[in-house]
């Protein structure tokens, strides 16, 4: 438990996980797969975020579809996948 809660690799005890902790935080192909990777982890949060506004509007009934999608920043063809998901 110790090794996890160290920020230096420097200081773990476990020498494959320090290893690996050197890759990710000291070499340029670490640091841009971690780049890479919070990028991902960050858009994936930005749509999940965006189905969950546009299935809000949907429960709601006001807006059209179209509208929706432009609010949301979602594709028309997603929007008409949640509805249909919704009302299946």
């Amino acid at each position: 438990m110790h090794d996890f809660s160290c920020i230096d690799a420097a200081e773990m005890y476990y020498g494959t996980l320090a290893n690996r902790v050197r890759f990710f935080k000291e070499s340029k192909e670490g640091i841009e797969i971690m780049c890479r990777a919070m990028e991902d982890m960050r858009n994936q949060t930005l749509k999940e975020g965006a189905i969950n506004s546009a299935k809000r509007m949907l429960e709601d009934g006001i807006l059209t579809l179209e509208k929706i999608a432009e609010y949301a920043d979602l594709s028309l063809d997603e929007v008409k996948k949640l509805k249909a998901e919704r009302t299946a």
